[in-house]
């Protein structure tokens, strides 16, 4: 209100419901969805209307590596939904991309926050099961995604737009894939 404009959305926004893919619930299902995909399209939209009138503004979507490998560990709903994460940013991007909105997404591996904090307190194991996938050693953190963030929100990246940029400390490289316990 204050400037009358968005230049730039940071779009993070939605939990998963965990389980097995032959015993999660089609409520849990589309709780995630509505969660992850729902929401984030909800806050495109409302920018991008904003940024189409203003002709120009830049939208980053929060993805996951999830979009682009499997994972196992009962994540069948979150990995449905961050691959249409995905799409909805490559669809975003060539819609918007030309009237001046560029879209792109960051994709990182396990980022420390508080719910997967939880999740490694209640499986002492897990810490351990996703550090050896990742070359660089340790877990991303908040701050390790902000500087790609702002690069994407600046003027200096004009010339990207749906891009789907992995911030994984390796994982991807070394083709770490799933860690499905035995």
């Amino acid at each position: 209100r204050e400037f009358e404009r968005i230049d730039f959305l940071g779009n993070v926004a939605g939990e998963a419901v965990l389980g097995r893919p032959e015993e999660i619930a089609l409520e849990a299902v589309e709780q995630t969805w509505r969660n992850i995909v729902f929401g984030r399209f909800c806050a495109c939209q409302e920018a991008g209307r904003r940024m189409l009138a203003a002709g120009r503004g830049s939208i980053v979507n929060i993805g996951s590596i999830a979009s682009m490998t499997a994972m196992g560990r009962g994540h069948i709903a979150y990995v449905m939904a961050m691959g249409a994460v995905v799409q909805m940013t490559r669809e975003l991007s060539t819609e918007w991309s030309g009237r001046g909105v560029r879209v792109n997404a960051i994709l990182p591996a396990q980022v420390i926050n508080p719910g997967l904090e939880r999740r490694m307190t209640d499986d002492p194991a897990l810490r351990d099961r996703f550090l050896s996938g990742l070359p660089r050693g340790r877990m991303g953190e908040p701050d390790d995604i902000k500087g790609l963030a702002v690069l994407l929100a600046s003027d200096a990246s004009s010339w990207i737009t749906g891009a789907l940029i992995p911030m994984d400390g390796g994982n991807l490289a070394m083709n770490a894939g799933a860690s499905v316990p035995k």
